[in-house]
């Protein structure tokens, strides 16, 4: 072979070598790029997948949620009741009834009979209704001087407490109705008090033939 083919045959072998090697670079770069491509692809796949579990709106409930009431617990006054005894004669001592405006301060009797009705005033009824308990806590007492006899001077406004002598509380009540009965109307002692505490306070008129019946709720 001439010098000149062989030279004519180096070139075309040159030139086989710059064509390949372009087509291998051309692979690689496309290669690379699909790579970075197919990479940021994901990134704002998986960001996007990200976002979309954020704002998502927990779902609505339509049933209406019923609101349970408060109940307030009454806040009752404590106070010292050493002044006050356990006994008197043969009875317990629940309590005490103040009534300033006609300067009453009695011991509250267990039992409503004639011996303890002697010594102050009583706890008529209901039997297991305590002091300033929920209920209608009615009191009764004679209408003698020391007694219920200036009981008749009271107002529908007017107001006293009762004391809880074992657990040393007191409870302010407000008279909201007065009226005369005969013995053996009853009414006054009925329990229809909507879980609220009230007092009733009972005495006879002059004469007897009558009861004066005060009737008190908590303020």
């Amino acid at each position: 072979m001439t010098v000149y083919g062989k030279a004519k045959r180096a070139k075309k072998n040159s030139k086989k070598k710059v064509v390949v090697t372009c087509i291998i670079l051309l692979i690689m770069f496309l290669a690379i790029g699909y790579i970075i491509y197919s990479t940021r692809f994901w990134e704002m796949k998986d960001n996007q997948n990200q976002t979309d579990s954020e704002t998502v709106e927990p779902e609505q409930n339509d049933t209406p949620v019923e609101e349970t009431p408060t109940v307030e617990e009454p806040k009752d006054e404590i106070v010292d009741t050493s002044d006050i005894p356990a006994t008197m004669g043969n009875y317990k001592v629940l309590g005490q009834l103040v009534i300033d405006k006609i300067d009453v301060k009695k011991n509250i009797l267990s039992v409503s009979e004639n011996a303890s009705l002697a010594l102050s005033v009583a706890h008529f009824y209901p039997p297991n209704l305590g002091v300033n308990e929920s209920g209608n806590f009615c009191i009764d007492g004679h209408n003698w001087k020391g007694m219920l006899k200036r009981l008749s001077e009271i107002q529908v406004g007017d107001t006293f407490y009762l004391i809880n002598r074992e657990t040393k509380t007191k409870v302010n009540y407000e008279i909201y109705n007065i009226y005369t009965c005969v013995p053996e109307d009853l009414s006054c002692l009925d329990q229809n008090h909507d879980g609220k505490r009230e007092v009733t306070l009972i005495t006879c008129n002059p004469g007897g033939l009558t009861r004066l019946i005060c009737k008190a709720r908590e303020t």
